[in-house]
């Protein structure tokens, strides 16, 4: 029993140095894993080696290289100007670039969404370009599969993009359908059992895009339950900005094949809706989802509602959000009463009771709520891939659009209307209620949510 302990001290003072390098800056992050590597040594060194640590750090040079390299050899959509969301994104040169001229439609639920990505595929001309953290081996995945077969031979280029992680269920067998008819399909991440750190890092973007002219992006993967029974958003593009999803999609290409693709003729200008495209990952030094939200939230002067399914958000997320609150803007938070992953559940009903006090009511959804969406003040929205968690703003390669629109505002107000007529606001006891053992759960999924 001594030599174990003895060797497990060993173990986590062997430690140290990488637990201090690799979250440099980062003081929370580092006195929390510091606590679990002595407090109980065996746990803390085992999580540290095989989830904390960043074996992806080689393969996040690696993913910025490859975007270098990527964004030397190709010409970049550049914005079309003007002071859209001026002071609401990060001012960095390889930033997101705001277009004007962009149609967008909110396609809410699949029985609206699959149906509209099913037709956009069936009218292409040239190329069919997808991009899915998960696709499943099911009725709703066959039909998809099997309709980018058809017109693969009919001689469109179909490109199909999946994380490893995310799609590791689907088989060979699914697959193959798919490149006997010429389609070409790629792994982002492939999943290897040896690096099983490589599962914290994976791509959680859901893309479709069409002939460079048409674009899908939102919060939907290919599944029967994401077309049937959750709830979810997608957005459908026309105009300049799907030329900068294609391009996340190119480079996401380039880094999983080494194919530099050729983009296409630009779109047409389609609407009044001015669009950022905002693609983040953990490759990237800052990360443009998590900085534009924060930013956003502290400009809102009348309401800021967010929809997400998973609520687990770092300290800057809650304080913009408990700030805005006490200072007289309408939060709302909108999630689901019975989450599909227990512990982001229980990890976000600990934060209840921090804003419910300062005024932020919080929605309990009464269904599988999987929609990702935020609706600032009145002309200002936000629809995408991304939760309001850690693991989306430090771990996954996410994709969202910022939308200023006053109509397109207005019908997801609709939306959310909609929505939280079926759901029950918590008041404070609400928000607090639960029982010795949910609070102790809670505070232990907090200490590894921080961790991650």
């Amino acid at each position: 029993m001594f030599v174990a302990l003895l060797a497990s001290d060993v173990l986590a003072l062997l430690s140290l140095p990488s637990v201090l390098r690799q979250h440099h800056g980062r003081p929370a992050a580092t006195m929390s894993w510091l606590l679990a590597l002595f407090a109980v040594p065996w746990v803390g060194v085992v999580c540290w080696w095989l989830l904390g640590r960043n074996h992806l750090e080689r393969r996040k040079r690696q993913r910025r290289s490859s975007h270098e390299a990527f964004s030397a050899a190709t010409e970049r959509p550049r914005g079309t100007g003007g002071p859209h969301f001026r002071g609401l994104i990060p001012g960095t040169t390889d930033g997101p670039q705001p277009t004007r001229g962009n149609h967008v439609e909110i396609l809410v639920d699949g029985s609206r969404a699959f149906p509209a990505m099913l037709a956009a595929i069936r009218s292409a001309r040239r190329d069919v370009h997808l991009l899915f953290y998960i696709w499943k081996n099911d009725e709703t995945g066959r039909r998809l599969r099997d309709l980018l077969a058809e017109r693969s031979r009919e001689g469109v280029t179909v490109r199909l993009l999946l994380d490893g992680w995310g799609s590791i269920l689907l088989g060979r067998r699914h697959l193959d359908p798919l490149r006997r008819a010429g389609v070409h399909v790629a792994n982002f991440f492939p999943v290897r059992p040896w690096v099983p750190s490589a599962l914290n890092f994976r791509n959680h973007r859901k893309l479709v895009v069409v002939d460079g002219q048409e674009a899908f992006t939102g919060g939907m993967n290919v599944g029967r339950e994401y077309e049937v029974d959750y709830h979810d958003l997608m957005a459908r593009i026309t105009g300049p900005a799907v030329a900068q999803l294609q391009d996340v999609f190119l480079d996401d290409w380039y880094y999983a094949t080494g194919e530099l693709l050729e983009a296409g003729p630009p779109p047409r200008w389609t609407g009044d809706v001015s669009l950022a495209v905002l693609a983040s990952g953990p490759d990237q030094w800052d990360n443009h989802v998590h900085d534009t939200l924060f930013l956003t939230i502290n400009q809102a002067r009348e309401r800021v509602w967010v929809m997400t399914p998973y609520f687990v958000p770092g300290p800057a997320i809650l304080a913009a959000l408990r700030g805005a609150a006490q200072r007289g803007v309408d939060v709302r938070l909108l999630v689901p009463r019975h989450s599909d992953v227990l512990p982001a559940q229980v990890a976000g009903r600990a934060l209840y009771p921090l804003l419910v006090e300062v005024g932020v009511r919080v929605c309990l959804y009464d269904g599988m709520l999987h929609g990702k969406a935020i609706l600032f003040d009145r002309d200002l929205c936000m629809i995408g891939s991304a939760n309001t968690d850690n693991r989306s703003f430090r771990l996954n390669f996410e994709l969202s659009c910022l939308f200023r629109s006053e109509p397109l505002a207005r019908e997801l107000e609709r939306i959310f209307a909609a929505d939280l007529a079926r759901s029950e606001v918590l008041d404070g006891d609400g928000a607090r209620r639960s029982t010795s053992l949910q609070a102790a759960m809670g505070s232990v999924i907090h200490l590894f949510a921080r961790l991650l």
